[in-house]
């Protein structure tokens, strides 16, 4: 569960920040794909990106794993995003942060 908690919080971190005025809905879309979808429709979903095959090859790896999490857990870590998408946090720039200014502090 820590590392499905890990990466929604750092793809909301650049959902949320000031340099975005809208969360672009492909993404959204994408990352739905990551936490429900199947392997093959993650993977549709990022086609239209044209991501490089070793980019790739490693969401398509980490989705693998983001699969064996409990269903249960997947749909927690959803509604986590959806409940900090629609958070006043998100709607300031109160508490946002750049990706790569978010640490694990248990790494």
């Amino acid at each position: 569960m820590k590392l499905a908690t890990v990466l929604a919080l750092a793809a909301l971190a650049m959902c949320c920040s000031s340099a975005s005025a809208e969360i672009c809905p492909r993404f959204l879309y994408a990352f739905e794909k990551f936490l429900l979808g199947t392997l093959s429709s993650y993977e549709g979903s990022l086609k239209p990106f044209h991501p490089e095959q070793a980019i790739l090859d490693s969401a398509l790896q980490m989705k693998k794993l983001v699969d064996t999490l409990p269903q249960e857990t997947r749909s927690n870590v959803m509604k986590l995003a959806d409940n900090i998408l629609k958070s006043p946090l998100c709607a300031s720039d109160i508490g946002a942060q750049s990706p790569g200014s978010v640490k694990d502090k248990d790494a």
